[in-house]
């Protein structure tokens, strides 16, 4: 039982999250979002994410004593100083979600990631033992993965969120990142795996186990697929979840069909993420030969998907729109912007990240800021676009007043 400060702490900061999320500010944003996602209307919604240390560095600490109501009390802080310090297009859902807790094992129990921290002490650069760097007789090292699901953990911790505060906040089971998740970041397993000049160099060398490994991912992914459709886990995404590169995906596109009560939802009920990152050196031949087809084999499962994180999209562009259901690529500072907003025209978003320095640079000139927004907004002109500043490593307390004024920035830019 937690204690009455716990209790009165928590409840406090659960009312005020409650306001907030339920206020016509929000549902003004969500609007935005869903017009834009649904491929409706231009209205260009745009956030910015915290890659360095702006919400450690602004977040109030932490006061509760036990350690299930420090959790709740350290998400709605979280929160709440994004609601409080920068007036972007962020949505945040009208209740409390809980994961489902799903485990699961490695394709390769012999990997090793050794993580490295930056200045502040938060991982950010890794490297890895490579067990498969010898391809050939490295493949059978390759493990099916294993999944589990434990109901009765993610039922308590339901339980307790509802007795601490459902009656100002409601709670739900959600399966979050977990149901976008399957095929996603099959290149970067190779890198994690072979390293990037062996994955680069197996494609050339021997092409027919590099073929192998990609069948044995894809068979895994839909393996995942499979499971969380037949456990009854998926749960529709298409709310306030970020999916993929720090997108939102908020829209009612989804599903497509009349769902009876108790019906087992399926993948094409949901939202998912493609994306191959580490393909960015690769011609569009090789992504189309090597990488794409075996992306296909989950991502056109999907009722809708998001494509894409740091590589530039533009020349995967004739392969990347064969996808049966994309509806959103990232545009990173990376891509020819002119390129995929001629090439796609209206019919995707174009999930553009503008270059993190711009915002997060030693000091801040906002003629250059508005100059780089500016541009792609007139590149896209005739396109749906969303702007997600990503990649804010140096971002931190100190540049809130900067934040403000970018948001202000912007918002004039696209007339509000």
């Amino acid at each position: 039982m937690p204690t009455p400060t716990d209790r009165d702490r928590v409840r406090t900061l659960a009312a005020e999250y409650a306001a907030l999320v339920n206020s016509d500010d929000m549902a003004r944003r969500r609007e935005k979002w869903r017009l834009s996602n649904r491929l409706l209307e231009r209205t260009v919604p745009f956030h910015i994410e915290d890659n360095g240390t702006f919400f450690a560095d602004q977040t109030p600490k932490t006061e509760c004593e036990g350690e299930f109501e420090r959790g709740c009390e350290a998400h709605f802080l979280r929160c709440l100083t994004n609601l409080k310090l920068i007036p972007d297009d962020r949505v945040f859902p009208a209740s409390y979600w809980v994961p489902w807790h799903i485990g699961h094992t490695s394709v390769c129990p012999e990997l090793q990631i050794h993580h490295v921290p930056d200045s502040t002490g938060h991982n950010l650069g890794y490297n890895t033992n490579r067990p498969l760097a010898d391809l050939a007789s490295g493949l059978k090292k390759l493990r099916p993965t294993e999944f589990s699901v434990n109901r009765e953990a993610t039922w308590a911790q339901a339980e307790q969120a509802e007795a601490l505060f459902g009656d100002l906040l409601p709670v739900e089971i959600v399966n979050g990142y977990a149901s976008l998740a399957a095929g996603t970041g099959m290149a970067g397993d190779a890198v994690h795996l072979m390293g990037m000049d062996n994955f680069y160099m197996n494609m050339l060398d021997q092409p027919e186990n590099v073929h192998a490994f990609f069948t044995f991912l894809a068979d895994d992914a839909e393996r995942y697929a499979n499971w969380q459709e037949a456990e009854g886990l998926l749960t529709l995404n298409g709310r306030e979840l970020d999916c993929g590169s720090g997108s939102c995906v908020y829209s009612d596109g989804l599903p497509r069909r009349e769902i009876a009560p108790g019906e087992k939802l399926l993948l094409s009920d949901t939202r998912g993420f493609i994306e191959a990152q580490e393909a960015i050196g690769l011609s569009p031949e090789m992504y189309a030969t090597f990488i794409h087809p075996y992306q296909r084999r989950v991502g056109d499962r999907y009722g809708l998907i998001n494509y894409g994180c740091c590589e530039p999209v533009h020349h995967f562009w004739p392969t990347l729109k064969q996808f049966h259901n994309l509806r959103k690529v990232t545009v990173s500072p990376w891509c020819d912007v002119a390129s995929i907003a001629a090439s796609a025209g209206k019919s995707v978003v174009l999930s553009r990240k503008p270059h993190p320095m711009k915002l997060c640079g030693p000091t801040f000139n906002p003629q250059e800021f508005e100059a780089t927004i500016r541009e792609s907004l007139d590149l896209t002109r005739d396109s749906f676009i969303e702007l997600i500043f990503r990649d804010t490593n140096p971002l931190n307390g100190a540049m809130q007043g900067r934040l403000v004024e970018a948001c202000g920035i912007i918002r004039r830019l696209i007339g509000e």
